[in-house]
């Protein structure tokens, strides 16, 4: 498979337990017990991933056993954040082979979330993974073929689901406030620009070459690592594939199109220079048919509220959401439904609904092949940015129609040793 472990070992652990839970996760009525709480493992424990291991540690449901990251200050801080009591682990792979460890929340940047969240399912861990689900298209196929192969609950950490607002529009819009909907309008700030400079030393301590992964090999900037990896395509995206995860999944929603795609997709935008590679400004077209409406993506676009969000245009009424998160007042009003008002699936808290979901083997709000479908019109629209020319879209097949140049763009080759399957 990859460094020291070959795919047959790692398919031998996961039959070995793939389909139960370990005593931790069997819970107890009222407040569980330390011992019957959810064994977490955390693999990634910068940023966001810290906010994660917090809120673990503070859940009642649950608790962090083992830390994983390859840069040792943050594996440092997480496991003084455990008060020591969560073992810290360099190789995810070696977090992963504990047999007590129940569920692993991935909080890596976002070109190991695939491959996090794979080898999670084959050792038999259900996974809670930040957005977006992944780089390429390929790889977000690949990790709905094997949580559904390994029975695993895998939820992507798009929270806008989970929140009254976010719940509230979706509403509006779902249940016929707005009328017939032909199209929605999503507006978020430019990408940021880097200049060109010199590489620079890797700092003691982080793993560089761990952290590049299946990456092509890149010199060490500061700029490009860390938060910062969202700014180059290979690794991040842009702001298109980062935040519009979380837009697009709740553009999703209402519209009906969790398992679906578009037929077309168009994107213009600049060709920056410097250490980024994103565009600064782009604007993405979709379309889609049976019902047929439209999808426009704008950096920067027209805010209806705040500095992102989207706004679903009918003929009756428009509805807007923005931020982390927020709606106007009469989406606010459909936020908590009241007796006989039709709902959307309601969740109010995002880790809680997972944690849940590995007790009852129930598929979460934002289910893995819902993630995928998500993240998958963010990664459509930085094909089409790429290209520069309209693509026709097979949504069904997932594939470009007769266009083998844009179909090479559905995944990349992974450095060696990494293979995606």
């Amino acid at each position: 498979m990859n460094k020291g472990t070959s795919r047959r070992e790692m398919l031998a652990a996961a039959f070995a337990a793939p389909y139960f839970l370990t005593g931790g996760a069997l819970g107890a009525e009222g407040k569980a017990a330390a011992s019957d709480r959810i064994r977490v493992g955390h693999i990634g424990v910068g940023g966001m991933g810290s906010g994660h291991l917090h809120g673990i540690y503070n859940n009642p449901a649950a608790v962090p056993v083992a830390v994983c990251d390859i840069d040792a200050g943050n594996l440092a801080r997480a496991v003084k954040a455990t008060r020591d009591t969560a073992k810290p682990y360099h190789d995810f792979r070696e977090l992963l082979e504990r047999q007590d460890v129940d569920a692993v929340f991935v909080a890596s940047p976002d070109h190991w979330h695939p491959l996090h969240t794979i080898h999670a399912c084959q050792a038999g861990k259900d996974v809670y993974c930040e957005k977006p689900l992944s780089v390429t298209i390929r790889e977000g196929q690949v990790m709905v073929a094997a949580a559904r192969r390994f029975a695993r609950v895998v939820q992507m950490g798009t929270q806008w689901r989970s929140t009254g607002p976010g719940r509230g529009a979706c509403n509006y819009a779902r249940f016929g406030h707005c009328g017939t909907i032909r199209e929605v309008r999503c507006w978020h700030y430019p990408n940021p620009t880097h200049p060109a400079q010199p590489p620079q030393p890797v700092p003691p301590g982080l793993d560089y070459d761990f952290w590049l992964g299946p990456l092509p090999w890149m010199p060490y900037h500061p700029a490009r690592t860390h938060g910062n990896f969202r700014w180059l395509m290979c690794s991040g995206g842009g702001n298109i594939r980062d935040r519009g995860a979380h837009i697009m999944g709740l553009v999703a929603w209402p519209m009906g199109i969790d398992r679906t795609g578009p037929v077309s997709i168009e994107a213009t935008g600049d060709r920056p220079d410097g250490l980024y590679d994103n565009p600064v400004r782009m604007s993405v077209t979709y379309e889609f048919k049976n019902p047929d409406w439209t999808l426009h993506w704008d950096q920067p676009g027209e805010p209806k509220g705040g500095e992102y969000g989207a706004v679903f245009i009918g003929d009756k009424d428009t509805v807007a959401f923005w931020d982390n998160i927020d709606s106007e007042p009469k989406a606010m009003a459909l936020a908590i439904p009241t007796p006989g008002q039709p709902t959307l699936e309601v969740s109010n808290d995002h880790r809680a609904n997972f944690l849940e979901c590995v007790r009852t083997r129930r598929r979460p709000i934002m289910d893995v092949a819902i993630g995928h479908r998500a993240t998958s019109l963010c990664n459509l629209g930085n094909i089409a940015w790429r290209l520069a020319r309209k693509l026709a879209w097979d949504p069904a097949k997932e594939q470009f129609v007769g266009d083998d140049e844009a179909n090479r763009l559905l995944h990349y080759p992974y450095r060696e040793p990494w293979t995606l399957t």
